[in-house]
């Protein structure tokens, strides 16, 4: 199993390996994280209308598409790639496993959503997104990330098929916290490839 772990605004792969890698403790996953560009995804709030982030919003996720495409080559089919991402980096994976039109072994966005508006309509529903693990978690008041955002993103993909779990903690801390490392432990053992 491989896993995208994409970091946040300000922040570097080096970041996310502290957070994520070094306290999952799962040497069975292959782990790679791009960077961005001025350790920035796209300029503005992920809830700003779309055109505000563009281009960088399209190059970013063409960045995902690439290296997900680059480790099907290496031998892990789609199914066995998990998409884990923290803020900005959370808010990317998920639009990015949204747009795609085939099944991710899991998301795992901590403290993020799908990109776009309040309100914004998205008339498609991705049938390939059907019993996938998802994983959406923030806190009660983050400061960067409405709560309402990531309440609505669950909802998609609940619409979609999804197996969604919401993770909601109290406070304000903006971080990724030990509960929905657990979560993401569960889920993470749930979709990997089992032996024949």
């Amino acid at each position: 199993m491989a896993a995208i772990l994409v970091h946040g605004r300000g922040q570097s792969p080096a970041l996310m390996k502290q957070m994520v890698v070094e306290r999952c403790g799962r040497p069975d996953i292959a782990w790679f994280a791009p960077a961005a560009a001025d350790s920035s995804w796209y300029p503005e709030r992920f809830i700003e209308p779309l055109e505000r982030n563009e281009p960088r919003l399209s190059q970013a996720l063409e960045r995902l598409e690439v290296l997900s495409r680059e480790l099907l080559a290496l031998g892990f089919p789609y199914a066995s790639q998990v998409l884990i991402g923290f803020s900005q980096g959370a808010c990317l994976c998920t639009e990015f496993v949204w747009r795609q039109d085939r099944r991710y072994g899991a998301l795992l966005a901590f403290t993020g959503g799908l990109i776009g508006p309040p309100g914004m309509p998205r008339p498609v529903m991705p049938q390939h997104l059907r019993d996938m693990p998802v994983l959406l978690s923030t806190c009660e008041a983050d400061p960067h990330v409405p709560l309402d955002s990531v309440q609505d993103s669950a909802r998609w993909f609940r619409a979609a098929g999804a197996d969604v779990r919401l993770v909601v903690e109290p406070g304000c801390d903006h971080a990724i916290r030990d509960t929905e490392l657990t979560f993401a432990q569960a889920a993470l053992t749930l979709c990997a490839p089992q032996a024949d």
